[in-house]
C-alpha cells in the first residue's frame, strides 16, 4: 500500500510535471522539490520551546511598557503622568494579541481587590528574595492547558522617587497635593530605593506563542 508521505510526494511531482509541460523548456529543480516537501512537514513544538518563547515575550512586553510608562511621566503635570498602563501603546498592542498586562502590589496607588492566595504567595517569595538580596529572574507558570502567567518584580528606583518616595523628602508638597487629589486612597509611597514595589503579571495564551514559533 502506498504511504501517505509517498502519495504527497507523488502528487507534488505530478503538479510540477504538469507545470513544466506547459513550458517544455523549463527544467525540473529536484532540490527545490525536496525543499518544498520539507517545508510542508509539520514541525513539532516542545513544551520547552513554548516556555522559552513565552518568557522572552513577557520580558519584551515588560521592558517596552516600562519604557513607555517612564516616558509618559516626563510629559505629565509636575512630573505626574498616568499611572494606568492600559492606555499605553505596548499594552494596547498586547491586548490585541490576547495578552493581559497588569501589576499587583500590597501598597497600591488605587484601591483594588485584595490579592488572592496565589498572588500573596508569589509576592512573598519575591519579597523574601529581595530582603536577602538574592538574585531574581522573571518566572513563568502554567495556569492551565491553554494559558501561561509571567511574573517579574518591580523595584523602586531613582526615577520613581518623586511620586513613590518619602513624603516631603522625595515628594514635595505640590506633588503630594496632586497625588492626594488624584489618588485619595494612595498607599504607594515611602519606598526606599531597591525595595519591592509590586509585581508584573502578564497572562499569555499558549496559542499566541505557538503561532509565532
Amino acid at each position: 500500500m502506498m504511504k501517505i508521505r509517498d502519495l504527497s510526494y507523488g502528487l507534488l511531482l505530478m503538479v510540477i510535471m504538469i507545470t513544466a509541460a506547459c513550458d517544455p523548456g523549463a527544467p525540473v529543480d529536484s532540490k527545490a522539490v525536496k525543499e518544498e516537501i520539507q517545508s510542508r512537514k509539520i514541525r513539532k513544538v516542545s513544551a520547552s520551546d513554548i516556555m522559552t518563547r513565552a518568557l522572552t515575550t513577557g520580558e519584551g512586553i515588560q521592558a517596552e511598557v516600562t519604557r513607555q510608562h517612564l516616558a509618559s511621566l516626563l510629559v505629565g503635570q509636575d512630573g505626574i503622568g498616568p499611572c494606568d498602563l492600559q492606555s499605553l501603546p505596548a499594552v494596547v498592542e498586547a491586548q490585541a494579541r490576547g495578552i493581559d498586562v497588569s501589576r499587583i502590589s500590597l501598597n497600591p496607588r488605587r484601591k483594588r481587590r485584595p490579592l488572592d492566595s496565589l498572588e500573596v504567595a508569589v509576592y512573598e517569595a519575591f519579597e523574601y528574595a529581595t530582603q536577602r538580596q538574592l538574585k531574581m529572574v522573571p518566572s513563568l507558570e502554567e495556569i492551565n492547558e491553554t494559558t501561561l502567567r509571567y511574573w517579574a518584580p518591580i523595584f523602586m528606583n531613582q526615577a520613581c522617587n518623586r511620586c513613590h518616595g518619602k513624603k516631603r523628602v522625595d515628594i514635595d508638597d505640590k506633588t503630594l497635593k496632586l497625588l492626594q487629589e488624584q489618588f485619595p486612597e494612595d498607599q504607594s509611597y515611602d519606598f526606599e530605593e531597591g525595595a519591592l514595589m509590586g509585581l508584573w503579571r502578564i497572562i499569555i495564551p499558549k496559542k499566541e506563542i505557538i503561532k509565532n514559533l
